[in-house]
């Protein structure tokens, strides 16, 4: 199972640096707990009983076992312990168990180590310096000993199977932990946290910025050149968006005046060729001229549009949906079309009126040209709002679904003037959705005819209220 990981880059970067830290001072804080308990055993004279353990335990592995008894005899308690504590303290069992560990370790795998509570019998139990109960082991006076709840037995099977035991005392149990230290080890975690949090802020918010930025760009919207700041490699990054933004408008600028700028001087010889074709005596090839240049016209009519469809002085304004299709709908109701609308948007859309107009009505325009119906079927959510017209026409070819979407670009290679149109429509249309960061697609109805979907993502939320009144005329 993968961990759940943050959206963004920041919350990667600041968890996985927290996760790092924290990392660092659990194991700081597992030394040093390895650190105090190794302390308490070697001052507790542990470490010594313990290298007592493990020389006899090897002393006796090189002697035959009939010799061992001999040099149990020197080291054989004369009597029981004064008690017997079969349940000793919790922290004295896990020093015994540390004890056995450490000698285990030194003797290496052919050797057994256990522990055990002292028991009554003394054959073959060596009593270790300062563990003898008896005053003959040089104890002193009865009862100067160790307590008899630390006394137990660390039994060692030798390789060949014989059991020894050696009598000894328990270690002392590590001390209990300050807790002045975890109170600073949490405030040091907190100002690490502060300052790790500050740090990765620095290297994600010109990253952020740069995307925006970048987006920004993306849907034609023209914007300030971003202050470099952050690491050198940001500094670098947002130097080099700044240049190509520059580039890229200057160039953006120069081809759209100069196509402007010949669409509109095409108008007048346009004009003057028409005033000489009304001079022309065939009829015949006087009508075909005309139309000719009706064309002509059409065409530099949708070229100048598309320029105008570029210019990004319009403002977003909170737009009313509902008002905006009603009003489409009624405007092509004067024209005897029919246009039906499904569903209702929850919310205001933040978006420029007069594109997203244009780009409906385009998108009507092209379903009530190919079929007799058009219906505009609107689905809200939170995050985006999508708006699809269907039509009952013939569809279009799966390989030209996305060919239709370029400038000029018509399904009829003839330009058959009965349907009219120059194949801007469409072209316009995608523009002004990726101008909203949204989507247009086209697709073929399964029972028959096209439909276009419109999504417009919800960036933010809108609470301005509309005013129908100002909704802006049809172009």
């Amino acid at each position: 199972m993968r961990l759940p990981l943050p959206e963004t880059l920041f919350g990667r970067l600041f968890a996985a640096t927290v996760a790092v830290v924290a990392a660092a001072l659990l194991l700081l804080l597992s030394i040093v707990l390895r650190e105090r308990r190794e302390l308490a055993f070697s001052e507790s004279g542990s470490s010594a009983a313990a290298a007592s353990i493990v020389d006899l335990s090897q002393q006796l592995a090189r002697v035959p076992r009939e010799e061992r008894d001999s040099i149990l005899q020197q080291f054989r308690g004369d009597r029981p312990p004064r008690h017997s504590h079969e349940h000793p303290h919790e922290d004295f069992i896990v020093a015994q168990r540390s004890f056995a560990s450490e000698v285990q370790k030194e003797l290496g795998g052919q050797f057994a180590v256990s522990t055990r509570p002292p028991r009554g019998g003394h054959h073959r139990v060596i009593y270790l310096p300062g563990s003898d109960p008896s005053p003959a082991r040089g104890m002193g006076q009865e009862g100067s000993g160790p307590p008899p709840e630390r006394m137990f037995d660390v039994v060692v099977t030798l390789p060949d199977g014989d059991r020894v035991a050696f009598r000894t005392f328990s270690p002392r149990g590590t001390p209990p932990f300050p807790r002045h230290f975890i109170f600073e080890l949490g405030v040091l975690t907190i100002m690490l946290s502060i300052v790790l949090y500050a740090m990765t802020r620095t290297i994600t918010r010109p990253l952020a910025d740069l995307a925006s930025a970048a987006d920004a760009v993306g849907r034609g919207t023209a914007i300030q050149p971003l202050r470099e700041r952050g690491a050198r490699e940001l500094k670098r990054a947002t130097r080099a968006f700044n240049a190509m933004q520059e580039r890229l408008n200057r160039y953006l600028d120069s081809r759209t005046r100069v196509l402007a700028a010949m669409s509109h001087d095409l108008r007048t010889p346009i004009t003057r060729l028409r005033l000489r074709v009304e001079s022309i005596e065939d009829e015949a090839l006087r009508t075909r001229c005309i139309e000719d240049l009706d064309e002509m016209t059409r065409m530099v009519r949708g070229a100048l549009s598309v320029f105008r469809g570029l210019n990004d002085e319009e403002q977003a304004v909170p737009l009313d949906i509902d008002a905006l299709l009603e009003e489409l709908q009624r405007r092509y109701a004067e024209v005897n079309a029919s246009v039906a609308i499904e569903g209702r948007a929850v919310a205001p859309f933040p978006g420029k009126p007069l594109a997203l107009k244009r780009c409906l009505g385009n998108l009507v325009d092209n379903a009530l040209q190919y079929g007799e119906h058009a219906t505009i079927a609107v689905a809200d959510s939170p995050d985006e709002l999508v708006i699809r017209v269907l039509d009952d026409g013939p569809g279009i070819p799966e390989a030209e679904l996305e060919r239709v979407f370029e400038p000029f670009y018509r399904l009829e290679s003839s330009r058959n003037r009965a349907t009219g149109g120059t194949g801007l429509g469409l072209s316009i249309a995608r523009d002004v959705a990726q101008a909203h960061s949204g989507s247009l697609t086209l697709t073929n109805r399964s029972e028959g005819g096209l439909e276009a979907r419109l999504t417009l993502p919800r960036l933010q939320s809108v609470t301005i209220a509309y005013d129908p009144a100002g909704t802006p005329p049809l172009d």
